[in-house]
């Protein structure tokens, strides 16, 4: 083997033995000039230009994305102090008693619960517990789980024993102490229920209508993260602690609430009836030993936190629950005209999802009313177009009054159409001046028919590609079935004009007159025609036929040409070796005479 960059060195003799070789045999021949190559150095491999990783560029995070995503129910003990000046703060998991969840994304409507079902049972979860991961179970099924050992059997000592385990979905640690109970927040029927009270303040019977919004005004002071909507009770009844669950509006637009010892234990008393039901059917049918013994332990579990809600409270966190309810009651009473100053206003979904309008509609109520504490405390608007985002450092300075949302949260625009929106309210909310901004709008709604024509053109050029990349479909081997009365022959010509018709219909000949092409189903089927050595029937016979020419004829002339071609050739060649003449004849076949080819 000759390595690259080396010659192989050819001497004089090997070159003259190879030239007498080549003298001695006349068949042979030498290939050493073959070794006499160089291989050129090879080239390093050219390196890839290396990507620029973005700067708000972060890792996947299962506890960020819950931090984001969700709403939080922390401990009456809990001090929240430290996420008024910080949204992206994760807080301490052991510290929170409920985790709020909407049962409805930001633009779907189902009703509660409609889309949340267990991963282990496939039921809409009882008592549902939500890992630190953010999966929820059914409260009893997750004990199962963490309770029964690989093998299915139930080691001893079931109310104590628990060890960690995988989680089934993204298969993360899961620990019995680490599951939060989960609120779920109907945001779809919070608003249908405010937007028919407001209605009915205003004299008008109605409710929700498709692609229009109801929006709510909420207040953010500059000091602080929280932000609910403006009220008798906010901000003049902020608690430098934190606010409670029980403040008005609290649950659906505060992203971190403070339990009380009621509402702690009426949601595991909510916890336990549902367990309780879920034994009574699961008795009616074919009970699970089992699973009805989980069950059991879960209500027991359940006890023993309402008993541990009330022991564990201390003094100086009932006396703060009760300046705050203080406040609450008497904030009504002290009414004040003036709104403290330093405070962001902006529109949100009366749902409390982030659900806000964009920042030009927001121009066009500023230039209506002439300040932000005007705006009327609820809007109802005819929706153009929804757009979707995420929170992250560019948002956050652009939009400075929703910067109290953590990153990565994902937020939703509406475009309000003024048109309609001033057409159908004017009676209730007054007739929105909006012809100073209509050049604006227009550009902004042409630009997004712009974006969808595009996007509609991509998809078609995208869709025909990829129809052209696919290769024809090929024939089934069941398509063409032949007939059990043809023969081999003729069902492998009847086939091949299936496939490829180089006679469709009627033909011309050279006069112009329609002649129609003979099909072969069409011929007389005889028992005493010839046939063939294979065993198929031979071609019909043409001599009955004075159109065409005699075969022998054609044949006779053939034979005479290629005699007269061949006799001057035969003159000119030698006589016939030794060697030629022990040769073997070869037989050839052929399907006829030269003339019928």
């Amino acid at each position: 083997m000759v390595s690259s960059g080396q010659s192989a060195p050819v001497s004089d003799a090997q070159g003259r033995g190879g030239q007498g070789n080549r003298q001695g045999k006349k068949k042979g021949q030498s290939l050493n000039h073959l070794l006499s190559f160089t291989l050129p150095p090879r080239a390093p491999p050219p390196s890839a230009p290396r990507r620029a990783r973005r700067v708000d560029a972060r890792p996947f995070n299962r506890e960020r994305y819950v931090n984001a995503q969700y709403r939080f129910v922390m401990k009456p003990t809990y001090d929240c102090t430290m996420h008024f000046a910080n949204p992206d703060a994760p807080l301490p998991w052991q510290d929170i008693v409920q985790v709020v969840m909407s049962s409805t994304s930001d633009l779907a409507v189902t009703a509660a619960q409609s889309d949340a079902t267990c991963p282990i049972c496939l039921s809409p979860p009882s008592a549902p517990r939500i890992t630190r991961c953010g999966h929820v179970y059914c409260y009893a099924c997750i004990l199962h789980y963490l309770t029964v050992a690989e093998e299915g059997t139930r080691p001893k000592g079931i109310s104590t024993h628990r060890h960690c385990k995988r989680c089934p979905i993204c298969w993360d640690d899961v620990h019995a102490k680490d599951l939060k109970a989960v609120h779920w927040l109907d945001a779809r029927r919070n608003a249908a229920q405010f937007t028919h009270a407001y209605l009915a303040e205003k004299g008008t019977e109605g409710g929700e209508e498709p692609g229009v919004t109801t929006l709510r005004l909420v207040e953010r002071p500059q000091s602080t993260t929280l932000a609910l909507p403006r009220s008798a009770a906010w901000p003049r009844a902020a608690q430098p602690e934190g606010v409670y669950c029980f403040q008005p509006d609290a649950l659906e637009f505060a992203r971190i609430v403070i339990a009380t010892p009621e509402f702690l234990a009426a949601s595991l008393e909510r916890d336990i009836g549902e367990i309780e039901k879920e034994v009574v059917v699961l008795q009616q049918y074919t009970p699970d030993e089992l699973s009805v013994e989980f069950l059991h332990v879960a209500k027991q579990n359940l006890a023993e936190q309402v008993a541990r809600v009330h022991a564990q409270l201390e003094g100086r966190a009932l006396h703060r629950i009760q300046v705050a309810r203080n406040a609450v009651a008497h904030a009504h009473d002290t009414q004040d005209a003036h709104e403290p100053p330093g405070s962001y206003f902006f529109y949100q979904a009366a749902s409390g999802q982030n659900i806000f309008i964009h920042p030009l509609d927001v121009k066009v109520l500023l230039a209506h009313f002439g300040a932000y504490a005007h705006f009327p405390d609820t809007l109802r608007v005819v929706v153009q177009h929804a757009e979707e985002g995420t929170m992250d450092e560019t948002l956050r300075r652009k939009c400075k009054y929703i910067a109290h949302l953590p990153m990565s949260s994902d937020v939703t625009f509406l475009e309000v159409d003024w048109a309609q929106t001033s057409a159908r309210f004017a009676d209730t909310q007054g007739a929105i001046e909006w012809k100073p901004f209509e050049g604006m709008l227009k550009q902004r709604w042409n630009r997004h028919k712009e974006k969808d024509a595009r996007e509609n053109r991509a998809r078609a050029k995208a869709e025909k590609g990829a129809q052209r990349s696919q290769p024809p479909p090929e024939p089934s081997e069941f398509a063409y079935m032949p007939d059990a009365t043809l023969s081999f022959r003729d069902s492998a010509m009847i086939g091949a004009e299936m496939h490829f018709p180089t006679h469709p219909g009627v033909e011309e000949d050279a006069l112009g007159q329609s002649v129609p092409f003979p099909s072969i189903a069409s011929t007389p089927k005889s028992h005493s025609a010839q046939k063939t050595v294979w065993g198929t029937p031979a071609a019909p016979s043409t001599a009955a036929d004075p159109a065409l020419p005699d075969t022998r004829v054609m044949d006779d002339a053939w034979n005479a040409l290629e005699h007269a071609n061949d006799a001057p050739q035969t003159e000119q060649q030698p006589a016939p070796s030794a060697r030629s003449q022990k040769r073997k004849p070869k037989l050839i076949l052929t399907g006829g005479g030269r003339g019928m080819g």
